[in-house]
């Protein structure tokens, strides 16, 4: 994880100002107030920090940059004294050119490539580190994964002025330490990639199966509470539905084909409808006969009345006629002059004997005879007339007793219909519930088999997590390297207090640490009983040497078995609590064992020191620089210059 800065911008409202860094060590000290510790704080707030707004700060400076080497990357990372969420970085390498904003908080798409999905992301990406998941608790096997960040490494590399007695990489801290835990353990190799991707198949696979076998749980509690637990259960109501709905559908063929009401009117009823209506018939046949006889006798009156008249034109004409003599056709002009007998017509010569008028004695006898027939015909018609009225007025109470008969069967005959249909309908309702239920059944059929199939696909997946068991056992038994890497940060962790003179550590004493909370603790003369740690290191002082000696050996143990950290360190004010003049023996022997390191086993490192004095640079050549800050001296000018506040 190479990673080295190279120079600190800060853009302030007058000036710009620019901090260089060495490339090994980088010491800044002076004055209280003077800007020293706001270098750490700039750098910590451009790789995604919170910003420590003190005076100066916030009233002068509008954005930093931080320019830094990243493996083999070139960065540039600019942020805006108001951004809270992201951070701009600009970056070239022997690829590529690019510039993008990056949040701090992971989103749902990537924003470069398909690993970068944040500003954390982009520096792994840059260190050609895989990004780092692990379990969310820690005892819960089926917990989800959740990302490792770069500041969670970072915590082990910057050493801030603020926490520097008063916490301990947040391992005392429940809820914050699982992370400041995971960087441990991953760092010293009691952690790797494929024992998160196996953790994450066992969780995905005793989930499914836990699914598995509570969906089949429930399903057969449900069909065992209504007695559908297995396929003959549901086969045996499947036959008592049926053997119900059998009579029910053949009484509703029945009904069906047969008329409703049929037999069912009483006999009287029927039959006296049936004489009735042949009455009726007859009758109605009278009447019609009656009418027609009457309208024929009325024919023959006109007609014989018609004859009457034409008698009486014709003898009128006779009479007329007898004694005129014609010599020509009074039609025609015909000449008819010549001698006719007596009996013919001196006119047309036709026989008078075949002349309906022809023999005026008989004129009397026909009129009379016409007379006769029309009187006998006028009886006749008044007979007919009386029968007609007498058989209309019969018809009538036959029709009306018809009537009533029919109201009668009638109203029977809807008794019996409503209690057909009423009967149909409940026949077509219990039906509808057999056929429903029927159906529910023959769905509900299907589900004990789909229970032996979950069943058996959670059995199957038995053999895949015991697979995964078994995978995970031999991967953590891998992890033999990484409790030797534990060893030897003990070990170094105790070559790092006794160098630097800690107070009231002896040669006797042993360091141990705690897998479970990851704390070191001293055993004073190898006496677990009076064990102690940063907590109980009792002074502001001891603590403050004692975490930044941890950090020394953590980096060194790094070095030594090339383990995976960013290799930097700051370290704000290690004399904190510390004073020089009083302690010189602690102060000379912490800074001669911090250069010895970065100048021998880390140095690959690169370290930022602020403090307030100035111990000079031991075991370098090149690669150092130094920078004194104060608020009265125009030679060693404030971090910003024009600035004379507080």
């Amino acid at each position: 994880m190479k990673i080295k800065f190279n120079k600190l911008h800060l853009l302030c409202k007058q000036s710009d100002e620019e901090v260089p860094f060495g490339e090994h060590v980088s010491f800044f000290h002076g004055e209280m107030g003077a800007g020293k510790s706001t270098i750490a704080e700039m750098i910590n707030f451009c790789l995604g920090g919170k910003l420590v707004k003190t005076p100066a700060v916030s009233s002068e400076v509008l954005s930093v940059k931080l320019l830094l080497t990243v493996g083999h990357t070139e960065i540039l990372l600019e942020r805006d004294l108001r951004s809270t969420t992201s951070v701009v970085a600009s970056w070239k390498n022997e690829d590529e050119l690019g510039r993008l904003e990056l949040p701090f908080e992971a989103g749902t798409e990537p924003l470069y490539g398909e690993d970068v999905y944040n500003f954390s992301d982009f520096i792994f990406r840059a260190m050609s580190v895989p990004v780092l998941k692990v379990r969310t608790k820690k005892d819960d096997p089926d917990s989800k994964l959740h990302r490792v960040s770069f500041r969670d490494f970072w915590k082990f590399c910057y050493l801030d002025q603020k926490h520097l007695d008063s916490s301990f990489f947040v391992l005392e801290q429940a809820i914050r330490a699982e992370k400041s835990k995971d960087v441990l353990k991953y760092v010293l190799g009691l952690h790797s990639d494929r024992l998160n991707t196996l953790q994450g198949e066992l969780g995905e696979a005793r989930q499914r199966q836990r699914t598995l076998r509570e969906a089949a749980e429930q399903i057969h509690e449900f069909l065992s509470r209504f007695g559908f637990s297995s396929e003959a259960e549901i086969d045996l109501q499947l036959d008592i539905v049926n053997s119900t709905a059998e009579p029910l559908e053949l009484e509703r063929e029945r009904q069906l084909h047969s008329p409703s009401g049929k037999g069912t009117v009483s006999d009287f009823d029927r039959k006296e409808f049936e004489r009735l209506d042949k009455d009726h018939q007859t009758k109605s046949d009278a009447v019609d006969d009656i009418l027609g006889k009457l309208s024929e006798q009325n024919s023959l009156i006109a007609e014989f009345m018609s004859m009457k008249f034409k008698a009486a034109r014709s003898s009128l004409a006779t009479e007329i006629l007898q004694t005129s003599d014609f010599n020509a056709c009074p039609s025609c002009g015909t000449d008819v002059s010549k001698k006719t007998t007596p009996d013919c017509c001196k006119l047309c010569k036709s026989p008078l004997a075949d002349a309906p008028g022809g023999f005026n004695q008989q004129r009397a006898v026909i009129e009379q005879d016409l007379d006769d027939r029309i009187k006998d015909l006028k009886q006749s018609v008044r007979r007919l007339s009386r029968s007609l009225d007498t058989q209309k007025r019969a018809l009538e109470q036959i029709t009306q007793s018809r009537q009533e008969v029919q109201h009668r069967i009638d109203a029977s005959r809807r008794e019996i219909e409503s209690e057909y249909i009423k009967a149909a309908r409940r026949i077509e309702s219990k039906l509808g519930e057999l056929n429903e239920r029927r159906r529910f059944l023959s769905r509900v059929r299907k589900m004990p088999a789909e229970i032996e199939k979950r069943r058996s696909q959670a059995d199957k997946l038995s053999e895949t997590i015991s697979k995964l068991n078994r995978d995970i056992a031999d991967e953590e038994a891998r992890f033999k390297s990484g409790r030797i890497n534990v060893r030897t940060l003990e070990a170094n962790f105790k070559k790092v207090l006794m160098a630097i003179h800690f107070p009231g550590l002896g040669a006797s004493d042993t360091i141990s640490i705690n897998l479970r909370t990851w704390l070191p603790y001293i055993f004073p003369d190898g006496d677990s009983e009076r064990k102690w740690t940063f907590d109980d290191a009792g002074s502001g002082g001891k603590m403050v040497l004692f975490k930044m000696c941890f950090c020394l050996a953590f980096h060194l143990t790094a070095a030594e078995k090339k383990l995976p950290i960013p290799q930097v360190i700051v370290i704000d004010s290690p004399m904190k609590n510390i004073t020089p003049d009083i302690n010189p023996d602690v102060f000379e022997h912490f800074y001669k064992e911090l250069y010895r390191l970065l100048s021998n086993e880390l140095s690959d490192w690169q370290c930022v020191v602020v403090d307030q004095t100035f111990c000079p640079f031991e075991g370098f050549e090149t690669g150092v620089t130094e920078r004194k800050l104060t608020k009265s001296d125009p030679d060693h000018p404030p971090l910003i210059g024009y600035y004379t506040g507080h």
